[in-house]
């Protein structure tokens, strides 16, 4: 991406999760994030075609971040794992203001942007041999069972931290405990000290 378009992008994502930890997402508009980003609102539409899109667009961009450090770590697939996840629960927790409000119980748009980006990410994993699923089912075909897999825990994962968000006081070393006990055998994971 252009220098000049690339900071126009970081000033938008900047701009609109600063306001989006103050109000609810439906409630910005795109002159507003574009004045405060200090950009026309031309160059909003450069990047999303709403503030929706664009909260998506920059927490997405953090999250790719993360799974690109997973995908270049070379120690044990459980390490890796184990060290992303506990990376994507500090992202969390540092957007918690946007997140708490923009999962709403399995029925927002983050829930489904969180939900897509740990399937990829799951799928990745698969396609890469990080990752096997030693699960077979009668009359189920590999991919079934590996597209069933990854969308089990990508939900799973996601109202995990859904119900987490909603304690008084989420600790990533809680959400780790509870997550690593339910997580079937065949995924991997350590525990740590996060």
């Amino acid at each position: 991406m252009d220098p000049r378009k690339l900071r126009s992008r970081d000033r938008l994502f900047s701009a609109v999760l600063a306001l989006a930890a103050e109000q609810p997402v439906s409630t910005l508009s795109v002159t507003q994030i574009a004045a405060a980003a200090g950009v026309h609102r031309s160059t909003f539409y450069e990047h999303a075609s709403s503030p929706a899109d664009l909260v998506e667009a920059a927490l997405t961009a953090e999250l790719d971040d993360l799974r690109a450090l997973l995908l270049e770590d070379r120690s044990d697939a459980a390490s890796a794992v184990t060290a992303v996840t506990e990376g994507v629960l500090r992202h969390i927790l540092h957007h918690a203001d946007i997140y708490r409000r923009e999962l709403v119980d399995g029925g927002g748009s983050l829930h489904a942007m969180l939900s897509r980006h740990f399937r990829r990410t799951t799928l990745i994993l698969l396609d890469r041999r990080r990752v096997r699923i030693d699960v077979s089912v009668d009359g189920t075909d590999a991919a079934q069972v590996e597209d069933a897999a990854a969308r089990f825990l990508a939900d799973g994962t996601v109202g995990l931290i859904d119900g987490w968000l909603r304690r008084p006081h989420p600790r990533v070393e809680d959400f780790i405990a509870v997550y690593f006990a339910l997580l079937p055998s065949w995924w991997p994971h350590r525990h740590s000290a996060a």
